[in-house]
């Protein structure tokens, strides 16, 4: 088709009346106007579909309701607590010392025990490190707020990881940050990028879709990427924590230091003898009552003797105005990490007092970590397990799933996806620490000057994995001669990474005088002894005049050049529409506020600063972002500073009414918010806003209270650093102490001290390969207390009878029953069956929750009991076997029995001879080879076994090896035992004589009553014909019978005949007949035509 014969493309019309109904109106939004022009458009079509979606999104909300709980959150709250947990080898302690350098700027040399660092300036994070034992784990679980758990990303999912899950998940679900370790050792770029895949999508899977993973990737200096370091400071100073339905009605205090405070004197004369200790912590969950009892697992319960509030040695910064810390802000407070001039040893706490020259000491860190070294080679070596020719490390678990390898076969184009830094694909987890997220991921700039060598050192070390890989490569190649192309890559690479390295210019040092020189000075200087290193203290400076300046004395400049050119520069007059101040205050009026779309940030006029300051500028940011701690990396916060201090100060009276009108109109927009969007009060609504008005009542009721009376009324507030003396703890606790486990001194109420039988909703876990016997003893968790039970196994039949079970279900719920301490319903239980790391099975045997609390609890089980016909006499027949005496005859009179034939009976009376017989009816007559039983349920007890966890008061070593109750099946495995089966239930071949059944005979009586159709029939004898009397006839009887047999055969005939005729008579009356209904039919249906005809016409 040519271009001449082409169709002229469409031009719409630009003005006219269909141009004018074309153009959007400007009275109305344009959902208005559609919905106005086309009302059904916007309605919905099909009722059914718009009942279900209604359903849908009803059900959704009320899924996400929760019960209203008091809000007990001080002014001031406790550190929240943030766990580093993960299989050993996976970089625990590298992170946390990492995140403690970023925030405080010191390095550690020990993470044992809490960390205590001030993050920003209205937070404080406490880190622990998790030792790797499923114990601690247990106990971390149960009091951590944010869990960062570490994944080797080399090695994939460990056992450790999925059993912590699990824990977190009975004990109170706190948030749970992923973070990928030794993404360095993966080389190959595809499979680090499947690897990176198939582990999200996995973690993922065990708790809930967008779950935020961090990727650390390497380790260039032997610390992570500070750029990744400060990511994930980032997320955790905006993460929103809240406090389990546990922990909000129970005190308790995780120990950051410890004090044997027992007369030395007492120790001498008796080793063994209690221990009376001090414990240090802050307050957390609710008020802490002195005189209670409480529980630390591990040791056992104890008692408060005393309990004192402390000043607060970690205290948020109290000077407001600045948005970023100060050196003198940012503290830490770790005392069994040796920060702080205490020492913690195997035996005694050492109290550094310093020196005159202590500040100019020097050790190295192989020297400083030898001389803190709590044990001796040889018990080291004891207790290491040697490895032979291995790449994994002893007493690793890997976790391999049946779908990843299909998975990495399916994975594709997918693999193309670059996922780096922290995962941004998940879904939101909240909208505002969604938002948060935004202004992370915008700002990564390091906080020191020497960013840009350690971004080289990254470069050249990368360069040289690269070589080594390439140099590996070559090794593993066939015998075959290599291409030239390929030969000496590592050395070829080498060279011109230094050519382009001594090309770059290094503008750092050029214009400030500082960059790759002072970086690189300590690493080259000369190493003395392998200990110390020399470092060069002249340096070549640069000019020291600044050439960019012009020195205008040793210019000879006329006057009237300088009139001329004065106002060219910035410093110069401008006139009024070309001044960029004048122009600047003209934008802010004509403007005025403005907030970006995209990244949510709230950018005031100038006015408007001027009239708040900029201190009210940094609360919204802090409200919006939560960031507190280093915000610009370049140099930004000396600016904001110097800003401050100039206009913070004088403002602050009026900062604080403008400060608290916002607040309360934000208040009252989300009401109204709140209100349009569930359309009127409800319950629940009804429900939280008369919990809030009783905290409001509490708050106010001791606002007016001084300090002392108030903490005799509601005990001492959560945030409060305490001092607790506990008495009579055992001497094993302090010889055996470890800083690297952690203390939990956990309150208990007065119900708890109680012991009893406990019933709880039991499952056994999907991942264990054997089910479970009643009977054999279980460690359990369950609120603070750790312990070993024997559960009994049972279920709840239609009738409500709890009937025995012998083994759990496998894929369904039981109930448990077991003697423990009284808990609190809806309280979750885990159960191990093992503590031991050395086993490759899952440990956690099975989760449930705790239903009832009942010391009366009716367990049965069925018992069969068997006897033997003694006598029988027609239905009545006389038992004997199946009870020992008459009384236990009497306690079954009226009892139902049956035969193994399934005649039905009942137990009369007791007999005399022989004990234990009895007379019984039966509705049918047995034979002497029945066997008569009776079902019986039987009341079973629940052990009274309760073995509280001590692993706290045994060596770090021995503590996987806590003697606890074994099962049967342990025993005999240790010992040899073979097990002996009983005789009874074991498999016989059955062997049945075959019975001649005897011919039913029916009394004449019972004869004459049935009808005549059951009545048996005499059957008529035959008659031997061999016996029987040849009759020859005459021939007048051969004659007569002739005839008659004759008459017989006419009469048969004309039978017949008569016979024919009927049935064709009958047949013509049929057809007859058929003819007059069809006639009749025909003038039935014209009248009734006929009559509707007529009354459609009236």
């Amino acid at each position: 088709m040519s271009d001449e014969s082409a169709p002229k493309p469409h031009r719409k019309r630009q003005a006219g009346p269909k141009a004018d109904k074309k153009k959007p109106s400007t009275d109305q939004p344009k959902e208005e106007n559609a919905a106005r022009r086309n009302p059904r458009a916007f309605s919905f079509q099909h009722a059914v579909a718009a009942e279900r979606r209604f359903r849908r999104t009803e059900d959704i909300k009320t899924r996400k309701e929760r019960v209203p709980e008091v809000d007990r959150t001080p002014e001031e709250p406790p550190p929240f607590l943030v766990a580093v947990v993960g299989p050993p080898k996976v970089g625990k302690s590298t992170l946390v010392r990492a995140i403690v350098r970023h925030h405080t700027r010191q390095r550690l040399t020990e993470t044992a025990g809490p960390i205590t660092i001030v993050a920003s300036k209205k937070r404080r994070v406490t880190l622990i490190e998790c030792p790797n034992n499923i114990e601690a784990m247990c106990d971390v679980a149960k009091v951590a707020d944010l869990v960062l758990l570490l994944i080797d990303a080399s090695f994939g999912f460990e056992m450790e990881v999925f059993e912590f899950m699990n824990l977190c998940q009975i004990h109170g679900m706190p948030k749970i940050m992923g973070v990928l370790t030794h993404l360095d050792l993966i080389q190959n770029q595809k499979q680090l990028r499947r690897t990176k895949k198939r582990l999200k999508q996995r973690f993922w899977v065990e708790i809930y879709q967008g779950a935020k993973l961090f990727y650390l990737s390497g380790m260039p200096r032997g610390d992570y990427m500070k750029n990744e370091i400060h990511n994930l400071c980032r997320f955790i100073s905006v993460m929103k924590f809240r406090q389990p339905m546990w922990r909000n009605t129970h005190p308790f205090i995780v120990a950051d230091r410890v004090e044997d405070l027992t007369d030395p004197e007492a120790v001498r004369a008796n080793a063994k003898c209690d221990r009376k200790v001090s414990l240090y912590g802050y307050v957390r969950g609710t008020f802490l009552k002195p005189k209670s009892h409480v529980h630390v697992p591990g040791v056992g319960d104890l008692f408060l003797h005393d309990v004192n509030a402390l000043s607060d040695p970690c205290p948020l910064p109290q000077k407001e105005g600045k948005r970023s810390l100060n050196e003198k802000e940012r503290l830490l407070y770790a005392p069994m990490a040796g920060v702080g001039g205490l020492v913690y040893d195997r035996d005694a706490v050492y109290i550094d007092l310093g020196g005159s020259h202590s500040q100019n000491s020097a050790v190295h860190p192989l020297v400083e970590q030898l001389q803190k070294s709590q044990s001796d080679i040889g018990r080291k070596i004891a207790h290491e397990d040697l490895q032979l020719l291995s790449d994994e490390p002893p007493g690793r678990r890997r976790v391999v799933f049946e779908e990843d390898d299909a998975q990495d076969d399916e994975a594709g184009s997918g693999d193309e996806e670059d996922d780096e830094g922290v995962d941004e694909e998940g879904e939101d987890e909240d909208a505002e620490q969604e938002d948060d997220a935004a202004g992370v991921m915008a700002e990564t700039e390091e906080d020191d000057d020497d960013d840009e060598g350690a971004d080289q050192e990254e470069e050249d070390s990368d360069e040289e994995e690269e070589g080594e890989d390439d140099e590996e490569g070559d090794e593993e190649e066939s015998e075959e001669e290599a291409p030239l192309w390929k030969k000496d890559l590592a050395q070829k690479a080498a060279q011109d990474f230094l050519e382009r390295k001594r090309k770059r210019r290094d503008w750092n040092r050029i214009v400030y005088d500082v960059g790759e020189d002072e970086d690189s000075s300590d690493e080259d200087g000369e190493e003395l002894g392998g200990l110390f290193r020399m470092t060069a203290t002249d340096k070549p400076r640069g000019q020291e005049t600044d050439c960019s300046r012009c020195n205008m004395d040793e210019l000879d400049v006329p006057q009237q050049v300088e009139e001329l050119i004065r106002d060219c520069f910035v410093t110069g007059k401008w006139e009024k529409d070309k001044d960029a101040a004048a122009r600047l205050q003209l934008d802010d009026e004509l403007y005025g506020d403005f907030e970006d779309l995209e990244t949510g940030q709230k950018v005031t006029s100038g006015r408007a600063r001027k009239k708040a300051g900029e201190d009210d500028e940094g609360d919204e940011d802090d409200e919006f972002g939560g960031f507190d701690d280093d915000e610009d990396a370049s140099g930004g916060d000396a600016m904001e500073d110097e800003e401050d201090g100039e206009e913070g100060g004088a403002k602050k009276g009026k900062d604080v009414v403008i400060k608290d009108q916002k607040e309360k109109k934000k208040a009252m927009f989300d009401a109204e918010y709140d209100a349009g969007k569930s359309g009127g009060s409800t319950f629940l609504d009804e429900w939280k806003e008369s919990v809030a008005q009783q905290a409001e009542l509490n708050r106010k009721a001791f606002a007016d209270l001084d300090e002392r009376t108030r903490q005799e009324l509601e005990g001492i507030r959560p945030g409060t650093y305490v001092r607790v003396e506990i008495d009579q703890v055992p001497c094993e606790f302090v010889e055996s102490f470890d800083s690297r486990y952690p203390i939990v001194v956990g309150v208990l109420a007065s119900s708890e001290m109680n012991v009893g039988i406990l019933v709880a909703r039991f499952r056994r876990h999907r991942w264990q390969k054997r089910i479970f016997k009643s009977r054999d003893p279980m460690l359990f968790s369950l609120g603070w207390r750790r312990f070993q039970s024997i559960p009994l196994f049972s279920i709840e039949d239609h009738n409500g009878r709890r009937r025995l079970l012998k083994y759990t279900p496998e894929h369904m719920h039981c109930l448990a029953a077991f003697w423990g301490p009284i808990t609190p319903q809806n309280t979750g239980i885990l159960a191990m069956s093992s503590s031991r790391r050395d086993t490759n099975e899952f440990r956690i045997s099975g989760t449930g929750v705790l239903i009832d609390l009942d010391k009366g609890l009716d367990l049965v089980k069925k018992l069969k009991l068997i006897g033997t016909p003694l006598k029988i006499h027609k239905k009545t027949v006389f038992v004997k076997g199946m009870f020992n005496s008459a009384l236990e005859v009497a306690k079954f009179e009226g009892a139902a029995i049956r035969s193994v034939s399934g005649v039905r009976g009942q137990i009369k009376k007791a007999t005399r001879d022989p004990p234990g017989a009895f007379r019984a009816t039966f509705e049918d007559k047995l034979i002497p080879s029945d066997i008569v039983f009776v079902r019986t349920w039987v009341a079973v007890e629940v052990p009274h076994f309760y073995n509280p966890s001590t692993t706290l008061l045994l060596p770090a070593v021995e503590r996987e090896n806590w003697r606890r109750m074994k099962t049967l099946g342990e025993i005999k495995r240790e010992r040899g035992i073979q097990g002996t089966p009983n005789p009874d239930s074991l498999y016989k071949p059955v062997e049945r004589k075959e019975r001649l059944s005897l011919p039913l005979v029916i009394p004449r009586a019972l004869q004459q009553n049935l009808p005549f159709a059951f009545k048996p029939k005499s059957a008529a004898k035959k008659k031997n014909k061999l016996k029987r009397v040849t009759v020859v006839p005459e021939p007048e009887e051969e004659e007569r019978s002739r005839l008659l047999h004759m008459m017989k055969t006419v009469r048969k005939v004309r039978q017949q005949k008569k016979r024919r005729a009927m049935v064709e008579r009958v047949k013509e009356f049929h057809k007859k007949m058929g003819k007059v209904d069809e006639k009749k039919k025909q003038k039935q249906k014209e009248m009734k035509k006929k009559y509707y005809q007529l009354s459609a016409k009236s």
